[in-house]
């Protein structure tokens, strides 16, 4: 699936190159910067995500592959928002918000989750939104180009919900009876990154972006990277449309005096969006 985003996006670069060729001398002026954007879109992405719940005590585990048995969209749209405010050529501030929305019901199953065995129905839903608020100090800007350092806050909140309900064995004793596993966390963890932008021509300009969080706050901590390349074309002064493609690798481990979680969360796809420029 990146295979064939990568060679869509780069067949659209080039014909955005193409096309540029014919841009008008008197727009030379859409090179200069704008003081705020607010964009909205949405992307179509492939989930890899793992979970593995461990009872401390006991040290049974239940592990979870919510696209692999459980029947969770691999694939699925989701909603993004985003905006930036550059008060001057040197500070900007930004946010984005990131919403995913998946569930699954598997009915008359036996499948066995490590040490638990179910033979019954469950459920399965991912809620989870992430939020991004950052600061942006621009090292590097001319009429086409900029590189801006970005630092901030990257809160994940996670909503990861398993139940399952039937014959369940564990530890070779079979119960009728439910179980619940629940990842439900709110983290604010430290980002740092860099944005990379490139104006090829007046309406045409290309992004790249990476950040990378890592933390721990309360009973989670977790590694993140993210990175996403785009090509935005401006169909107007203050309208502008972007296509492009996202990435985003997470690990992490949430752990109390009970109970470990240990959650790998990876998403890829391809991102469009339209944007409001000032």
């Amino acid at each position: 699936m990146i295979k064939k985003n990568i060679f869509f996006c780069m067949l659209f670069i080039n014909l955005v190159i193409v096309n540029s060729a014919y841009a008008e001398v008197d727009k030379l002026e859409l090179y200069k910067g704008h003081d705020f954007s607010l964009g909205a879109g949405a992307a179509i992405v492939k989930f890899d995500t793992k979970m593995k719940f461990t009872d401390k005590k006991s040290g049974d585990s239940v592990f979870l592959d919510p696209e692999g048995n459980l029947d969770l969209p691999e694939r699925s749209h989701v909603t993004i928002i985003y905006g930036r405010y550059n008060y001057n050529s040197k500070h900007s501030i930004g946010f984005s918000f990131f919403n995913i929305n998946r569930e699954s019901s598997v009915l008359n199953f036996d499948k066995t989750f490590d040490d638990v065995r179910v033979v019954g129905d469950a459920t399965m839903s991912d809620t989870t939104n992430f939020y991004q608020l950052d600061y942006g100090y621009t090292l590097f800007n001319d009429d086409r180009s900029k590189i801006k350092l970005i630092v901030g806050i990257y809160s994940l909140d996670l909503k990861y919900v398993f139940e399952a309900e039937g014959d369940i064995t564990i530890d070779g004793v079979t119960e009728s009876g439910s179980i619940v596993e629940e990842a439900n966390v709110f983290a604010p963890l430290p980002l740092i990154g860099l944005d990379f932008w490139f104006s090829f021509t007046p309406k045409w300009s290309m992004a790249t972006k990476v950040g990378f969080v890592a933390g721990s706050y309360e009973d989670l901590s977790a590694v993140v990277f993210k990175t996403g390349i785009n090509a935005q074309y401006r169909f107007t002064r203050y309208i502008g449309g972007v296509i492009g493609l996202a990435s985003f690798v997470a690990d992490v481990v949430i752990e109390d005096d009970t109970e470990k979680q240990d959650i790998s969360y990876a998403y890829d796809g391809l991102f469009m969006g339209v944007h409001f420029i000032f």
